[in-house]
């Protein structure tokens, strides 16, 4: 390999390193507003484990994820859920 090439790799080796550096964690908080979705997401569980947790479909926990506002019962529900299956 010529000079030139090798210091062409270097320096896409530099600047892909300086990439990595400047990476920023997904924060879903930065783009879910619901409060139901984002517990959610934080405890890494899914919808439908949610639901069967709590004795109601799958299609009732997207709604809940979807309402632009939750009451503070349904809210207190899935709470108290999560709770118990991080416990598990």
């Amino acid at each position: 390999m010529p000079n030139n090439q090798i210091e062409d790799e270097l320096a896409g080796l530099e600047a892909c390193a300086e990439q990595k550096e400047d990476y920023v964690d997904f924060d879903p908080a930065d783009y879910v507003d619901n409060p139901v979705a984002l517990a959610r997401m934080k405890a890494q569980i899914k919808q439908v484990d949610l639901a069967r947790h709590m004795r109601v479909t799958q299609s009732y926990i997207s709604k809940l994820e979807h309402a632009d506002q939750v009451s503070d019962e349904a809210l207190q529900k899935v709470k108290a859920a999560l709770q118990e299956l991080r416990k598990r």
